[in-house]
């Protein structure tokens, strides 16, 4: 009897999550069709690892946005280096955003973000006789995230998120998982006169 409750609700959960992709193309086509996009740009920091120690990734991406979702381009570095200095690691990419908004109203606002970008990674290893030995790697990072933001006051909010980045290509050591946590503000709730 167990199992065949838990068989329906298995079915009944994955019907509503196909019943859910339909909806997101749906959604995405009135949107694009019938909204005149408006320009978005943000500073977009993450917090996340290499080799088991924690790095920060900064970026700037710029875009459209159609208000259900929006279509960024974006710029990402970040660099590592190993306590013992023996690991040097910094990373530049390019990437095509995509964002859906699951929720969005004046205090919440939920978000879904898949990335795929190009870039170059450049490793330095020294040996222990502090020879270095370098080499330069081409870097296809994939990420997908979902971030939330609650709006505190009319211009300033708390945003948290969390993601995971895989790189396509195996040796440049920058697969890992990400998160996110800082403020956010809301320049449209500021008066016209700044």
């Amino acid at each position: 009897m167990i199992l065949r409750l838990l068989a329906c609700g298995v079915f009944f959960f994955v019907q509503s999550l196909f019943a859910q992709f339909g909806s997101i193309v749906d959604s995405i086509s009135y949107y694009k069709n019938n909204t005149e996009p408006s320009f978005s740009g943000s500073l977009d920091g993450r917090y996340s690892y290499i080799l088991g120690k924690s790095v920060d990734i900064y970026g700037l991406r710029l875009g459209a946005d159609y208000k259900k979702f929006a279509l960024f381009g974006g710029f990402y570095f970040t660099g590592f280096q190993s306590k013992s200095q023996e690991k040097r690691f910094s990373y530049f990419y390019l990437s095509g955003i995509g964002e859906y908004r699951w929720i969005q109203n004046y205090r919440w606002q939920l978000n879904q973000t898949a990335q795929i970008g190009v870039g170059m990674a450049n490793l330095e290893f020294k040996n222990t006789q502090g020879e270095s030995t370098y080499s330069d790697h081409i870097i296809i990072p994939v990420e997908i995230g979902a971030n939330a933001t609650y709006r505190v006051w009319n211009f300033l909010g708390i945003s948290a998120g969390i993601g995971a980045r895989i790189s396509v290509i195996p040796g440049s050591y920058f697969s890992a998982p990400y998160y996110t946590a800082g403020l956010a503000f809301f320049p449209d709730a500021f008066p016209h006169w700044f």
